[in-house]
């Protein structure tokens, strides 16, 4: 794994060398403060802790049906609940 992070820093200081001029100076600092950040992100990586608890999915609500008022008004009307055969075979002889 360090040879990883050394690849990678390697990769980015060259790359950002490349394109900005740095002093012999400036370009150490730089590979040890690019060294120093990826080796702490491969340890949050590798940390135990830094697992997420697993989650259970929730539980769907409950939803509360609510009848509309044009149904309370044809179920009033027929006296039969909504959904009843005889309420069926009422609107089929209603709608012609």
């Amino acid at each position: 794994m360090a040879s990883e992070v050394l690849n990678l820093t390697a990769q980015i200081v060259s790359s950002h060398a490349s394109m900005t001029e740095l002093s012999p100076k400036e370009l150490v600092q730089e590979i040890k403060a690019i060294y120093r950040v990826l080796a702490a992100l491969e340890e949050e990586i590798v940390a135990p802790e830094t697992v997420a608890p697993v989650r259970r999915p929730r539980k769907p609500r409950a939803v509360k049906m609510v009848e509309s008022p044009e149904a309370k008004a044809v179920e009033d009307e027929t006296k039969l609940p909504v959904g009843d055969p005889d309420y069926m075979e009422f609107m089929e002889s209603r709608e012609g």
